[in-house]
């Protein structure tokens, strides 16, 4: 036989459930990680557990208002341009992850754990030359939470089935579409075709009304004819492990912020 006292604990134990697994209730799980894009190339990955990673750091020339007090438990550098390597942009100090060697003739092998988020590189090239014209260039792939993230760098070229293989399936997609330093719209469409992402495509590296790379091209002809194109107000979007469309959802983040 059940007490007063026992069925005012089984009741308070019910009615503690839906607070608990709310996430589960309403059908859309929590997110496992936000992205912010502060221009450019350059991006900060927060896990849901709190690790920071910045992706490729601005300087102030591109012409992007720079966040103060960024900190970060670590920092990928996909080439030593100086439009992707500016690690001034922490003011702690951060594991520095880079993707070529000191001499800038090879590729670093990177497969870290920071935290709850995996990190691992693959070479690819920044012209479709080999290197040849603008040398090399690393693609980033982070894991978190189930899902798989892959940041292109300055990508200058088709991926070989060789690239694919190592990269593996992804989620996410970070793709420059600018064109003159990288791949332009047309085979930035064609990379992402080739990757086949399954949840998000965000473009990058392209020109913006602040951005004072006069030789780059707007995002607007790799996003022209896309049925599938958001278009957000703030900089950043939270990544849950949902796929929500039958193909890849590609979002144009606003530099600017909220």
């Amino acid at each position: 036989m059940l007490t007063r006292r026992k069925i005012l604990s089984v009741c308070g134990a019910v009615l503690a459930v839906p607070a608990a697994l709310a996430g589960f209730a309403s059908g859309i799980p929590a997110p496992v990680a936000r992205l912010t894009w502060y221009g450019q190339s350059c991006f900060l990955l927060e896990s849901a557990a709190g690790t920071r990673i910045v992706m490729d750091p601005i300087p102030a020339a591109l012409g992007y208002t720079l966040p103060q007090g960024l900190t970060a438990d670590a920092m990928t550098i996909s080439h030593e341009h100086g439009d992707h390597n500016n690690v001034a942009l922490v003011t702690n100090k951060p594991r520095i992850l880079r993707g070529l060697t000191a001499d800038k003739k090879g590729w670093m092998r990177v497969n870290e754990k920071v935290k709850d988020v995996t990190v691992r590189s693959v070479g690819v090239y920044h012209d479709d030359a080999k290197g040849a014209q603008r040398g090399l260039n690393t693609v980033f792939v982070f894991e978190v939470g189930g899902v798989r993230i892959a940041h292109l760098g300055d990508l200058g070229h088709l991926l070989t089935d060789q690239q694919l293989s190592d990269i593996g399936s992804v989620d996410v997609v970070m793709v420059p579409v600018g064109g003159f330093f990288t791949v332009d719209a047309r085979e930035a469409t064609r990379v992402v075709d080739q990757l086949r992402p399954r949840l998000i495509v965000i473009p990058m590296h392209y020109k913006t009304d602040v951005s004072t790379v006069k030789e780059l091209a707007t995002a607007e002809a790799f996003l022209a004819g896309r049925p599938n194109v958001r278009r957000e107000t703030g900089n950043t979007i939270a990544l849950t492990a949902l796929k929500t469309r039958p193909s890849a959802e590609v979002v144009v983040l606003n530099y600017k912020g909220q």
